[in-house]
């Protein structure tokens, strides 16, 4: 029998884009990513840990470019959780 479904291969990831440095999520298989923000990636993909965690809840992204505007998007919200932004120098 053929899965219908998708199983992700979650494992956590330093990203970087423009300077801006993410910790977040990335599926081995589709090589797609989670938002940091939305998701507690300390569930999800545990340092040093894989996991196949899935919910309606998230939201992926298949670029860091992506990933990054949504991001930003919660600062457009009030009841955004701060997040930390280092550029790198």
């Amino acid at each position: 029998m053929t899965a219908l479904f998708w199983e992700p291969r979650w494992v956590r990831k330093k990203v970087y884009y423009e300077g801006i440095e993410v910790v977040t999520c990335q599926d081995l298989i589709t090589k797609s990513y989670l938002c940091p923000i939305c998701v507690n990636i300390d569930e999800v993909c545990p340092e040093g840990k894989e996991t196949n965690m899935l919910n309606e809840r998230m939201i992926t992204f298949f670029s860091v470019e992506d990933l990054i505007r949504h991001m930003r998007s919660h600062a457009t919200h009030k009841k955004a959780k701060r997040i930390v932004v280092r550029k790198e120098e």
